[in-house]
């Protein structure tokens, strides 16, 4: 545990210390995930299973940092750090699967971060962390109308972002805003279709035998997409698959899960899964699949998803957010886009050079998905050297 480093602001004063498990501070955890400024993929439970199953295989250790003011809990920062070559990094715990990366944060720790400048802030996580730099990914740049605290340190857009639309007014509305009248006469005419082969039913996992049957359906028909594409599968990654597994014990006894299944049924077979976590009425989205079967035509997956944000609307839900990344289906139903940045903070020498080099190389990635022939080549030779591999 790092000692207690105190940074003066004015007449505020935070007292920040890190400590490597989560338990040691699973109080203040709960209290600032109550009350305060965050995300699902920030909650204690969510990172506590991702520390005991994913952590131990990615090869770093968790540094996770409390700041106190005034003696309060004031914000939580759950960091890793690990070792590339010579360098320390101190990264967000939940990898790709972290959708959005934002801390925990009270209302009286995002006003006093407010007049503290880009030293002040890089000081502070200096003290905290036994590391070179900290490389802070996919944070937003707004969650909840709240600017980021840490938006004073160098940024530069992430390579994704998000997309959700609000369920303020019930499903009709969403449907008027969203042009959805003729996506309701093509849900129930496939639905039609799919009663054809059987009966039709959902289901949201009630209890641990369908969440964990809907989970492994996701896994086996996600790891066929993924070979038919060339692409790496990271559910396969060690420990990943369990640290869902683990999402969806933990969430039955949750008014809000961490992750809930959700299962189009024909004929008694599942064809479609949707995995999602709620906090604070905000739905996200984690992933979607479907059988490629002989009712693939019928689109049980674009169904599902149908049924899913009408069934989010009845339960008084607030907003859908379709999560990160670019995918035709979210255009058709989301009107906002939440705008992600990666945020750098060197606290040596070592760390500088290290954060130049990750920026060039993203700089350039940038500049090649602006050229589409480029991307394309290299996506192609990307996928032609996995399926080699």
């Amino acid at each position: 545990m790092a000692p207690s480093a105190p940074l003066d602001q004015g007449s505020s004063r935070f007292d920040v210390k890190t400590v490597e498990r989560p338990s040691d501070v699973e109080q203040e955890w709960r209290q600032l995930e109550g009350n305060g400024v965050t995300t699902v993929f920030q909650r204690y439970d969510w990172i506590d299973a991702y520390i005991r199953h994913v952590l131990p295989h990615e090869k770093a250790r968790p540094a996770i940092v409390l700041g106190r003011l005034h003696g309060r809990p004031a914000f939580i920062l759950p960091l890793a750090i690990s070792r590339t070559g010579p360098v320390r990094i101190a990264t967000w715990i939940g990898g790709k699967h972290s959708g959005y990366n934002f801390g925990l944060w009270s209302a009286e720790a995002i006003a006093a971060m407010a007049p503290l400048t880009r030293r002040d802030v890089e000081t502070m996580l200096a003290s905290a962390l036994d590391a070179d730099c900290a490389v802070l990914t996919r944070t937003p740049q707004l969650h909840d109308g709240v600017a980021h605290p840490l938006g004073r340190l160098p940024r530069s857009p992430s390579s994704t972002e998000g997309y959700a639309f609000e369920l303020t007014g019930g499903f009709q509305a969403v449907l008027k805003r969203t042009d959805g009248a003729g996506r309701r006469r093509g849900v129930r005419t496939k639905e039609r279709r799919l009663g054809e082969a059987g009966g039709v039913e959902y289901l949201t996992s009630l209890d641990p035998a369908h969440g964990h049957a809907a989970l492994e359906f996701f896994f086996e028909q996600k790891a066929l997409r993924l070979a038919e594409q060339g692409k790496p599968n990271s559910f396969d990654e060690p420990g990943v698959k369990d640290f869902f597994r683990d999402l969806v014990g933990r969430s039955q006894a949750m008014d809000e899960p961490l992750l809930e299944m959700t299962a189009l049924s024909v004929g008694g077979k599942m064809r479609a899964v949707r995995g999602a976590g709620i906090h604070r009425g905000r739905l996200n989205g984690y992933f979607m699949t479907f059988a490629r079967d002989e009712l693939v035509s019928h689109s049980p997956g674009h169904v599902l998803l149908f049924r899913h944000i009408e069934a989010c609307c009845e339960r008084g839900m607030a907003v859908y957010d379709c999560g990160v990344g670019y995918e035709d289906y979210k255009m058709s139903w989301c009107d906002i886009v939440i705008e992600l940045d990666d945020a750098y903070a060197a606290f040596t020498p070592l760390g500088s050079a290290m954060i130049a080099t990750i920026r060039l190389s993203h700089a350039m990635k940038a500049r090649a998905r602006q050229n589409n022939f480029l991307w394309r080549r290299l996506k192609t030779m990307q996928a032609l050297l996995r399926r080699s591999a």
